[in-house]
Formats: C-alpha cells, sequence, structure tokens
C-alpha cells in the first residue's frame, strides 16, 4: 500500500497545520461566518482523500475562525450559483459535496469538529423553520 506524508501540506483554501501526529484544518473566513467554496469542498474532498494513505497524520481537528464553524456553503459562490446551473452541473456539484462526505467517512484518523458559536440540532432547526413558516416564537429545549 502506498503512504504519503501530510504534515507538510499546503492548503490553498483553508488553513492546515500539523504537529505530533494530530492535523487542524481552520475554515479561515470569519467575515463571512466561515462559508465552503467549490474550491474549498474540491480541496477538503482530495485531502481527505489523500489521508487515507498519511501515515504520519493520526487525528483531524476541523474549526473554524472567529467564533463560528461554518456557514455552509458560500450563499455567493455557490447558493446564488446553483440556482442557474443546468442540470449536468447540479449532479456534478452534488457528486463533488457527497465525495467529500464519503472521503471523511473512509478516513482512517478520528475528525473531531471543534465548533464554536451557535449550531442547531435538527429537531431545533425544524421547529425554528415552522415557526418561521406560521409567524410564532419557536420552542426549544431549555427556553
Amino acid at each position: 500500500m502506498k503512504t504519503t506524508q501530510l504534515s507538510n501540506y499546503q492548503a490553498e483554501h483553508f488553513q492546515w497545520q500539523a504537529n505530533a501526529g494530530v492535523a487542524q484544518i481552520n475554515l479561515n473566513r470569519p467575515e463571512r461566518k466561515n462559508p465552503l467554496t467549490c474550491k474549498s469542498y474540491a480541496e477538503l474532498r482530495d485531502l481527505f482523500r489523500d489521508l487515507l494513505y498519511a501515515d504520519d497524520i493520526h487525528a483531524v481537528v476541523i474549526n473554524g475562525a472567529g467564533g463560528n464553524f461554518c456557514s455552509g456553503g458560500d450563499v455567493h459562490e455557490i447558493i446564488g450559483p446553483l440556482t442557474n446551473m443546468s442540470m449536468k452541473e447540479l449532479i456534478a456539484f452534488t457528486r463533488m459535496t457527497g465525495d467529500l462526505v464519503k472521503a471523511m467517512r473512509a478516513c482512517p484518523q478520528p475528525i473531531i469538529s471543534a465548533v464554536e458559536g451557535i449550531y442547531m440540532q435538527t429537531e431545533d432547526f425544524k421547529r425554528a423553520y415552522r415557526a418561521f413558516v406560521e409567524k410564532e416564537k419557536p420552542v426549544f429545549e431549555g427556553n
């Protein structure tokens, strides 16, 4: 089986550092709450594929800069353009994002998300959405 070294990997669309076998991915666009772009999705997909063969990385920590983890897909670089994509382009984008998830699931190193900031669990999101649609105040656990 081929092996590779990723401790000195040079990321283009996020920050990467590795120390004593622990790699840290820092989503670093705090002015926009660290959204992902098509380029960052692709780079993360390729990196997680390569981690399968890395013998110098034993764990991966993902965090976001500036008090927020990640706001999801960048509204201007992903969400807006999605509305104008052809079916072929939508399928290609969906495959790329799905391939990132598959690569993360296949990654032999534990992946730790260091989440800071606001987050919602699925049921909380459903309650918030229903409240928005029905114009009512949402009720969350502990509220």
